[in-house]
């Protein structure tokens, strides 16, 4: 009996010292880059200011509707910097993924003055050169969900419409907030449920742009599947077959107007070759350092 009493106790230990590691393992991103723009010194004005920046993020970003752009230094040794929090994440939640950001691009680009890094509920960027009221929608990836849909034309239409109207509903937010969340469900009682954000810096139209070019990747990576995403610096897009973003806490742009302008159709959706809740069961299959850049004063 004694052993069997200490036996049970060991693995008592042992399960909840799993426990503990599998909650303190750290979140892993969805992807990042250090982009060869150039690189500064150890010690270096580039170094302070890009620090002096970062700290600041976390909790500006925070309190902002997960949102905040500034700069710091002057001239050559300016830091530029872009923190953003999904739109139904929490203030503490956002803070934290800020936070990580700042941390791990600090160790995977340790010199690089630009650089990159998404999470499942933030992106953090840095650049010496001006990046705020820009739309960039390069580089970008996307991913999609292993798992197959069973009625392919009928989910594309009304995926298609879903994006439509939360493209044309986030682009109507405010300079904090351009994030809109919403599902449908199909004739044959399948729901999708669909995310989409911009960056708030951006103009409607810029924000329109970026979305609309992100949805139109969908031929190429996601037709046919239960869900995908595309994302990129600017924007991004997000769908699935089961919810995966917080319904009870969300922070919507307004509702479009009623004069707004209706979204332009998109190509038609073609199927593609063969190939959960946050990032589960999905894939990621493609990323391109292709950049394209609108300055945010274009008319």
């Amino acid at each position: 009996m004694p052993m069997a009493t200490i036996s049970s106790s060991k693995l008592l230990v042992l399960l909840l010292a799993r426990i503990v590691l599998t909650i303190s393992e750290p979140t892993k991103p969805l992807d990042h880059l250090c982009l060869e723009k150039g690189n500064f010194t150890s010690n270096s004005n580039y170094e302070s200011n890009l620090h002096q920046l970062l700290s600041s993020l976390p909790s500006n970003a925070s309190v902002n509707h997960g949102f905040y752009g500034s700069s710091f230094g002057q001239n050559e040794d300016k830091v530029n910097a872009i923190a953003l929090c999904r739109g139904d994440t929490k203030p503490d939640a956002c803070r934290s993924c800020i936070l990580q950001s700042s941390q791990m691009l600090k160790q995977v680009c340790p010199n690089q003055k630009e650089a990159i890094i998404w999470y499942d509920d933030c992106m953090l960027r840095y650049s010496n050169r001006s990046i705020l009221g820009t739309m960039e929608f390069g580089p970008y990836f996307w991913m999609y969900n292993k798992n197959n849909v069973s009625k392919v034309n009928q989910f594309e239409q009304e995926l298609e419409g879903l994006l439509d109207n939360l493209t044309t509903r986030a682009a109507s937010g405010d300079s904090l907030l351009k994030f809109s969340t919403a599902n449908v469900t199909t004739v044959g009682t399948q729901t999708i449920y669909a995310l989409v954000q911009c960056t708030p810096d951006l103009s409607k139209e810029l924000c329109t742009d970026c979305l609309g070019q992100a949805v139109k990747l969908i031929p190429k990576c996601c037709v046919g599947r239960q869900g995908g995403r595309v994302v990129s610096p600017s924007c991004h897009f997000r769908y699935e077959k089961d919810i995966f973003y917080d319904p009870e806490y969300k922070l919507e742009s307004p509702a479009p107007s009623p004069s707004s302008s209706q979204p332009k159709p998109r190509d038609p959706i073609a199927q593609p070759p063969n190939s959960s809740a946050n990032t589960k069961g999905m894939i990621q299959t493609h990323k391109t350092l292709y950049f394209e850049v609108f300055s945010g004063l274009r008319l």
